[in-house]
């Protein structure tokens, strides 16, 4: 069941899964409570605006301790059951189940469905069905997660669905339920997802936590070989959290933006059983989707500023060069050089480029999250999701986006969803055909980047060949009329021989930075693969292979939309449309 509570904003929090053993030593739990309650007001203290939202199945032990501090925190509380309330229930006996319920109570609730082909009767009993599940959860906890918290005696051990086998999983992708293969350690400074706040512990069954931790101390364990545990959070994790902080503190700031696009067709959706789960994304996107909006505005706004003062700093040097009496024209120089520094040093101070591509970056992870949610799309590994395929999850600077989409696909990667008439409804609005949907766009788009950048090159020729033209006309007749009438008419040859080159220069300028040239080729790129798309789509026999050819166009666009933002990040003022 889903009841859900989320804000109706677009907050983001900072998400904390539990794990850890069932079997805590008594006389530990006021020390390991307090390492907790630490733990959750350092954070809040730290990150103000990121509220916290803790991920917990309320198993016994470390998940009980640690939600009942979390709440005592004010921490939101998101419940997460491996199975159906029904089935996993009985686990619990005696006071454990009455604590269990009142704890459920009036709590956001997520039951994993159970593997397809699996029966509720062969997940009521103990053995490999039931771990199973458990080893879904944690796959689910860690995969969800932008800190894994976990009480743990540090020794690693091969139960399914334990605590090292999910911190493990956190950490190395390597889980119970695939044949995953160990991460790389080559792109170990590049990464966000495998941050754990390990608390050692005592176990009842196998005693003292592993040598050399000590007991409710707590440190920030990470896969890096070189200092895997430290006392300080690493920088690269803190930039993520920051990063999503200011998102927030944006959203915040601009509450009442005007929304003038939402997902197509998002009237049909609403009605479909599968939108609760994905609202939580749309709500995001038309935050990020304003926003977005906002600073790009601003970014083309400074830069405009920027180049016409460079412009009007050229123009008023020639005419203070080349015109007599035109002395005062030094005053205007001066006036423009300082706009231009100005407007450039206000948009980077206030980092509108980076804050315009990571939300526009933003946005376009949402627009195919929430469609793959809708139709029912899955990826082809149980322990992958939907942030995942987010430029595979291996660059830091897009870490607090595929942290964003960790917390948006919370319900709808929580829960089956296949419904054929969602999925038609997404080809239709989002493939679309040459006049709506992602294909309309590109198809429309296409012509028209095309038509500006041929514009572009007319005014650059046109300048070179009036530029030409006056130095020509000086070669020629330069002597009589610099002469005649006090060279009026031959200074003003001289002064266009220089206004036109920085005119082209300025105008050339602006096109690298709005990214013309290459935003022809990337549209029609992205035209014909929609396109592409769509007859695949009209063709495909059966839903299983529509829903695949769904997933091959979200990747390749997810693919496309990060490479852009890379290439964008390296022009100093960068503008223009990004793919949409």
């Amino acid at each position: 069941m889903i009841n859900d509570k989320a804000e109706s904003s677009g907050t983001i929090p900072l998400i904390v899964g539990v794990t850890g053993h069932r079997d805590l030593v008594e006389g530990e739990v006021a020390a390991l409570e307090a390492a907790a309650e630490k733990f959750f007001v350092n954070l809040q203290s730290r990150y103000p605006d990121l509220p916290i939202l803790v991920l917990s199945s309320l198993a016994e032990g470390a998940d009980t301790l640690i939600t009942d501090v979390a709440i005592r925190c004010q921490c939101r509380v998101q419940i997460v059951l491996p199975m159906p309330y029904e089935l996993f229930a009985t686990d619990f006996v005696g006071d454990a189940r009455v604590k269990f319920d009142s704890m459920l109570e009036g709590q956001d609730v997520i039951e994993l469905p159970l593997f397809e082909g699996v029966s509720e009767a062969e997940v009521s009993a103990l053995g490999d069905a039931r771990d199973r599940q458990y080893a879904r959860l944690g796959s689910f906890l860690a995969a969800h997660s932008h800190i894994l918290l976990a009480l743990w005696d540090g020794r690693y051990k091969n139960a399914v669905g334990g605590t090292s086998q999910i911190i493990q999983f956190h950490q190395k992708d390597v889980s119970a339920l695939s044949d995953d293969e160990e991460r790389s350690r080559l792109d170990i400074g590049d990464d966000e997802s495998d941050l754990v706040y390990h608390i050692a512990c005592t176990r009842r069954s196998s005693g003292a936590p592993e040598s050399g931790l000590t007991v409710a101390a707590g440190v920030w364990f990470t896969r890096d070989d070189r200092a895997p545990r430290v006392t300080e959070l690493p920088l690269r994790y803190d930039q993520v959290f920051e990063r999503t902080q200011t998102f927030n503190r944006d959203i915040a700031a601009s509450q009442d933006l005007a929304q003038p696009y939402d997902l197509e067709p998002v009237d049909d959706l609403l009605s479909a059983t599968g939108i609760a789960g994905s609202e939580a994304i749309r709500r995001v996107y038309l935050y990020s989707d304003a926003l977005a909006e906002l600073f790009q505005r601003r970014v083309l706004w400074s830069l405009r500023l920027t180049l016409m003062s460079a412009l009007g700093a050229g123009l008023s040097f020639i005419l203070y060069a080349d015109f007599a009496d035109q002395g005062y024209m030094i005053w205007g120089y001066l006036l423009f050089v300082a706009l231009t520094v100005g407007s450039y040093l206000l948009a980077e101070s206030r980092k509108w480029q980076r804050r315009y591509v990571d939300y526009r970056a933003l946005a376009e992870g949402l627009r195919v999250q929430f469609y793959w949610s809708i139709s029912g799309v899955e990826m082809s590994n149980p322990n992958r999701y939907s942030h995942d395929s987010f430029f595979q999850g291996r660059d830091l600077q897009l870490g607090w986006i595929r942290n964003v989409m960790r917390y948006t696909g919370l319900h709808a990667d929580g829960v089956s969803q296949v419904d054929g008439r969602d999925l038609e409804v997404v080809v239709d609005g989002w493939v679309g055909d040459r006049e709506r949907g992602q294909f309309g766009y590109y198809f429309q788009r296409a012509d028209d980047k095309l038509r500006n950048h041929k514009r572009t090159q007319r005014l650059i020729r046109g300048c070179f060949l009036l530029g030409v033209t006056a130095a020509a006309i000086l070669a020629f007749f330069g002597g009589t009329l610099l002469s005649d009438t006090g060279g009026v008419s031959g200074n003003l040859l001289v002064a266009l021989m220089g206004l036109l080159p920085i005119t082209a220069a300025a105008r050339q300028n602006y096109a690298h930075r709005m990214a013309e040239r290459e935003l022809v080729a990337q549209f029609a790129h992205m035209r014909d693969v929609f396109a592409n798309a769509r007859r695949l789509i009209d063709n495909a026999g059966s839903q299983h292979e529509k829903r695949q050819i769904l997933k091959d166009l979200g990747e390749a666009a997810l693919s496309e939309h990060a490479q852009w933002v890379l290439r964008q990040r390296e022009r100093p003022l960068p503008g223009g449309d990004a793919v949409n």
